[in-house]
């Protein structure tokens, strides 16, 4: 079966419901608005796949002989969770049985996805079904150069939606126009707060809770390098540094020892808290690199580090707490430090983050033998790159959903981070984003990769010949040399920057992937990239307009990470003075990168405000700079 998320427990039958012309939705009189808002859902849907509008209806008793063809939605008791739903399909009538919207919701999202296979012929089957995990969560990183236009992200909400997610964590640093933080937000294209407010009503209708996602702690470059709050900074680094993608992401930790350095955070918090109505809020409060390292450094002598760090993380939760909210924080500093943080808030809630292959049972167990509260937190795998990591994101996923399940994690929540300047488009990240609600709802779904990667054609892209993200799968493993790696080389190259990563000289990391990577194996990747553009324009999607955006990106993909290969061969021949030869010319690549760069930032302004575009050009015009230098000499 195709299905995405694999129901629990289905039984087919003989027969066939055909949706037709006379067929109606038809709610029953206990049907809420929420529930309305499904039955609409479901209409557009289905109209979408078979070009047959549906009446929707309302009726105050549904007699068991009614004659007509219809979807009925039938509220009714049940012994299972309030997200639990039947599904029952016979040859006059559909019933979606639930005992709350969600379960209206999830029954609804389960037929969508029966129409779309079966092209509104639905063979008839029984449907029992309710989720592995009561929190299934999609965090997307908003605020490491790409901010998405409002329109791009109630796409990604339907689409969360259809594949019963039921949280969403916009990951924000700086990134939303709040009063007094105008240094902060000026040059991001910020979010309105009424925009929070939209989005906040839209996800509640789509039966997902908008949860805060703040960084608190660590990660607060744009404010502590400002003029007004940098003093609040804890290493005070007035040299002015350049600004690359990776010192945004480090030295920027608040000074604990500093009472207004608290001050300071619970005023963003007071302004970004009223916008939500959600009762959770994650503080982030991860990465901390710098703690105890520069202004605090005297209380660090008295404390050991987990103290240090717990003295500015209970006094939030704290705050929040009386506040009424409850604070979720992630994991990576409660893990490391565990022996010092026995005074842990006990209602805190660690967000257990691993984005790897080979999910160890202990990076679960620690939160579990501590009593903590957690969440696995998985990742969609496309930091840094042009092209998720399809192979290790699922590998990723499907670990850390079975360690979550073993542990009795209380959610799972499936990462999108935006390092390196958000460079991969967005819907790289479908299939990944897929997969993980496919494991969050249904842990014991053991199909193997290939079959998902076809259910995920079918399902998302109406490819009925369940290759298109096989395709995109086989696009993944071309990318060889990474764009993180290019950027690294960039850094030293223009900026004379190294980053050094607790005695990891970053720079040297990447030359010597880029080295030890043979010349066949870089122009192969390149060769095989050009045979899957081939194979992406023929595929049946390309040809429907409700997927075009998506292959446009898709196409922009394959010949990025052809050219990144190609480039990778020039600057192992005339930095590194390798014996390879190229493809073509210095010159000839550049102008293709920037052809290539063009037609990026038309895809990147479909779906994405304007933001940090400008770092994605100034790189590639950047390494153009090079690739002609090397012309003239």
């Amino acid at each position: 079966m195709c299905l995405i998320p694999l129901p629990h427990k289905t039984t087919l039958h003989d027969g066939v419901f055909s949706i037709s012309h006379n067929t109606s939705i038809v709610l029953d009189s206990a049907q809420n608005y929420n529930d309305f808002e499904t039955a609409k859902l479901l209409q557009k849907e289905i109209e979408k796949t078979i070009a047959i509008k549906l009446p929707i209806k309302k009726t105050l008793r549904f007699a068991d002989d009614y004659a007509g063809s219809c979807i009925y939605f039938e509220y009714v008791s049940m012994e299972k969770g309030m997200e639990a739903y039947e599904l029952t399909v016979r040859p006059n009538r559909i019933t979606i049985s639930a005992c709350s919207s969600r379960g209206f919701l999830y029954g609804a999202s389960t037929l969508i996805q029966l129409c779309r296979i079966n092209r509104g012929e639905i063979g008839c089957m029984d449907i029992a079904d309710e989720p592995s995990y009561p929190n299934r969560g999609y965090m997307l990183d908003v605020s490491r150069g790409r901010v998405p236009t409002m329109e791009s992200l109630k796409v990604l909400i339907d689409r969360l939606s259809i594949y019963k997610i039921n949280q969403l964590q916009l990951y924000m640093e700086n990134c939303l126009r709040l009063d007094g933080f105008e240094e902060i937000w000026s040059q991001t294209d910020p979010f309105l707060p009424e925009e929070i407010l939209e989005l906040d009503h839209y996800c509640s209708i789509r039966g997902i809770e908008l949860v805060p996602c703040i960084a608190t702690f660590g990660h607060l470059y744009d404010l502590l390098r400002s003029c007004s709050f940098g003093k609040y900074r804890e290493i005070d680094k007035e040299k002015a540094e350049p600004f690359t993608w990776y010192n945004r992401m480090r030295y920027h930790t608040i000074n604990v020892s500093d009472p207004e350095s608290f001050t300071l955070i619970t005023g963003i918090l007071d302004q970004y808290l009223p916008l939500f109505r959600s009762d959770k809020i994650n503080i982030c409060c991860d990465e901390t690199y710098d703690l105890g390292k520069g202004r605090s450094a005297n209380l660090a002598q008295k404390m050991q580090y987990g103290e240090l760090y717990l003295s500015y993380v209970n006094r939030l939760v704290d705050y929040l707490q009386d506040k009424g909210k409850n604070v979720m924080i992630w994991g990576d500093i409660v893990q490391k430090h565990h022996e010092e943080m026995g005074e842990l808030n006990s209602q805190v809630t660690c967000l257990n983050w691993y984005y790897g292959y080979g999910a160890r049972e202990e990076i679960v167990k620690i939160f579990s033998d501590h009593g903590w509260k957690q969440y696995v937190c998985p990742s969609v795998s496309g930091y840094s790159r042009l092209v998720n990591a399809y192979d290790m994101s699922f590998t990723n996923i499907r670990e850390m959903a079975k360690l979550g399940s073993q542990y009795n994690a209380e959610g799972f929540l499936n990462t999108d981070w935006g390092d390196s300047g958000n460079i991969n488009m967005p819907a790289l990240a479908i299939p990944c984003m897929i997969y993980g609600a496919a494991q969050g709802w249904n842990v014991e779904d053991d199909r193997d990769f290939t079959t998902i990667d076809q259910a995920i054609s079918l399902v998302e892209y109406g490819d009925h010949g369940k290759n298109l993200v096989g395709l995109l799968r086989k696009l993944s493993r071309q990318d060889i040399v990474i764009f993180n790696d290019l950027a690294f080389f960039r850094d030293y190259k223009i900026y004379n920057q190294l980053h050094d990563d607790c005695g990891v000289i970053l720079y040297e990391k990447a030359k010597n992937a880029i080295m030890q990577v043979t010349e066949s194996q870089l122009k192969d990747a390149a060769a095989e990239c050009r045979e899957i553009f081939d194979c992406l324009k023929q595929n049946e999607s390309a040809t429907k307009a409700k997927h075009q955006g998506k292959m446009s990106e898709y196409l922009l993909a394959a010949r990025g990470v052809a050219l990144m290969q190609e480039l990778a061969l020039f600057i192992k021949q005339r930095e590194y003075k390798q014996d390879v030869q190229p493809l073509g010319t210095p010159f000839e690549l550049a102008g293709k990168l920037e052809y290539w760069l063009m037609d990026y930032c038309k895809e990147w302004r479909t779906v994405s405000r304007e933001s940090e575009l400008y770092r994605i050009k100034e790189f590639i015009w950047q390494i153009c700079s090079i690739l002609r230098n090397y012309e003239i000499r």
